[in-house]
C-alpha cells in the first residue's frame, strides 16, 4: 500500500524536496510501521452512540407481570409436627384462580383462595405435598412432614393451628386440632364440634394486640388435655 501512495506523490511533483509549507503528506508513516495510516476512517459515530445504550437496556429490562411467582401458603400442618391422632387437617391459601392438589388429589378453593382437606395418617412419617397451578401456567409447591406419635396422656390431643406467637393482619383466626371423636372440646370456653376423624375447627375473633387462645379437651374417663397459643393481631 505504501509503495502505491509514494508513487502517486512522485507523479505529482518532480522535485524530491519536501512540499511547500513543510508539511509531510503522511506524517509518522514509515514503511513496515504498524501505526494506523493517515486517512483511515474513524469508527462510525452511529455505532459508537448505539452500542453503549443497547446493552444496559437489555440488562435492566424488568420482568413482566406474567413472571411474578404464584403464591401458595401451607398453614397447617407445621413441618416436623408430631400428631397424636390418626388424621390431620391441611389448611392453606393461594390465588383464587389457581387449581390446587393435596398429595395429587384436587381440592376445592373457597372464594378467598383458601383450601382445607383432612388426611388419614400412617404410622411414622407422612409427607404432605401441596401443588398449585394458575391459568398462566405458573406453579407453586409446599410440603410438610408430620409424624404420627403415641399420646403422651390418656386422651390423645393435638393443636394443628395456630402456632404460638402467630402474627396476623385479619381480625379472625382459625383454630384447628384433633382428639378422640367422643371427646368434648372447647375453644376459649366455647364448645366446638368434632368430625368422625376427631378433628375440630373453630373461628376466634381477635382484639388488637395479643390474644390468648386456650383449647381444652376432656373425656368421660376424666382425662383432660389443653394447650394455649398467643396470636398477635395488627390491623
Amino acid at each position: 500500500m505504501f509503495m502505491v501512495i509514494g508513487a502517486a506523490v512522485a507523479c505529482g511533483d518532480d522535485s524530491p524536496s519536501t512540499p511547500a509549507g513543510g508539511t509531510v503528506p503522511a506524517a509518522g508513516v514509515q514503511p513496515g510501521s504498524e501505526t494506523t495510516p493517515v486517512g483511515t476512517p474513524p469508527p462510525s459515530p452511529t455505532t459508537a452512540a448505539i452500542a453503549p445504550t443497547a446493552v444496559p437496556a437489555q440488562a435492566t429490562r424488568p420482568e413482566g407481570v406474567a413472571g411474578a411467582p404464584l403464591t401458595l401458603d401451607l398453614l397447617s400442618p407445621r413441618d416436623g409436627a408430631g400428631v397424636e391422632i390418626g388424621a390431620v387437617r391441611v389448611l392453606g391459601k393461594t390465588q383464587m384462580d389457581a387449581i390446587v392438589g393435596i398429595n395429587q388429589v384436587p381440592v376445592e378453593l373457597a372464594a378467598d383462595g383458601s383450601f382445607v382437606r383432612d388426611l388419614i395418617l400412617d404410622d411414622g412419617a407422612n409427607l404432605i405435598e401441596a401443588a398449585a397451578t394458575d391459568i398462566s401456567g405458573r406453579t407453586a409447591f409446599q410440603e410438610a412432614v408430620v409424624f404420627l406419635v403415641s399420646p403422651v396422656a390418656g386422651l390423645p390431643f393435638s393443636l394443628f393451628y395456630p402456632p404460638d406467637g402467630l402474627q396476623v393482619t385479619e381480625p379472625t383466626v382459625s383454630v384447628i386440632g384433633g382428639s378422640r371423636p367422643d371427646a368434648v372440646v372447647g375453644v376459649n370456653g366455647v364448645p366446638v364440634d368434632m368430625n368422625a376423624l376427631g378433628i375440630f375447627s373453630s373461628t376466634v375473633s381477635l382484639d388488637e394486640g395479643a390474644n390468648l387462645i386456650e383449647v381444652v379437651a376432656s373425656d368421660i374417663q376424666g382425662n383432660v388435655r389443653f394447650q394455649t397459643a398467643v396470636v398477635f393481631y395488627t390491623p
